[in-house]
């Protein structure tokens, strides 16, 4: 059972969303709230959701705040953006936090299954329109010089551009999984980068991979 938590300050589409998302087949809501202040609270005081919904703009203190304090105390919690905001700050200072999925409001009650479904599955969903915003942001953000990657980095970097779990990827590589985390932390600082699709999407832009 994956236990959701939901964050919005507008309460008729909070209760909409969690009848929605009670009728998804092994997800049940476990709480909600109307500001990031009641957020964090239930967040220390209560059991941790595998997966929050977390609007942008609340009362108190906002979805990027929220989603950096859960970084920041690095919680075993994955956070979903459901918002209005699609303009590129917003995507990327919430990436930069962690957030492991990024919808707009207008999402098909499909497409919201499918991201819980691809989070708890391969641990993000991100959608074309957003995976553009990043990209284009590194293109233009982008003077670094390219990494220098030994083999089994090279390896564990084209893996990465699929939808293997670490876990599968670590039997693929022959090697363990905390063998495979020590790479992967690797790749993230000679990218700079604090996740896998912004690793991806660097990688990318620098031509050593083909998305």
């Amino acid at each position: 059972m994956t236990t959701v938590a939901i964050a919005d300050d507008h309460k008729i589409f909070c209760d909409s969303l969690e009848s929605l998302i009670n009728a998804f087949d092994a997800c049940k809501v476990i709480w909600t709230v109307q500001n990031g202040d009641q957020a964090i609270k239930m967040l220390q005081e209560n059991d941790l959701p595998d997966i929050l919904l977390l609007d942008i703009n609340m009362p108190g203190k906002n979805g990027i705040e929220v989603a950096e304090w859960i970084f920041q105390q690095n919680l075993p919690v994955h956070v979903l953006a459901l918002t209005m905001e699609n303009d590129d700050n917003s995507v990327i200072k919430m990436l930069q936090y962690g957030v492991k999925g990024y919808l707009l409001k207008n999402v098909s009650a499909e497409e919201l299954q499918n991201a819980l479904q691809s989070i708890v599955k391969y641990g993000y969903y991100y959608t074309p329109h957003v995976t553009k915003q990043i990209g284009n942001f590194i293109a233009h953000k982008n003077s670094e010089p390219v990494p220098v990657l030994k083999d089994r980095e090279k390896e564990l970097l084209q893996y990465m551009c699929t939808d293997l779990s670490y876990m599968e990827i670590a039997e693929k590589m022959f090697l363990s999984e905390s063998t495979v985390d020590s790479y992967r932390a690797r790749l993230f600082e000679k990218f700079n980068v604090k996740n896998r699709i912004g690793l991806l999407l660097k990688a990318n832009s620098m031509g050593l991979i083909k998305l």
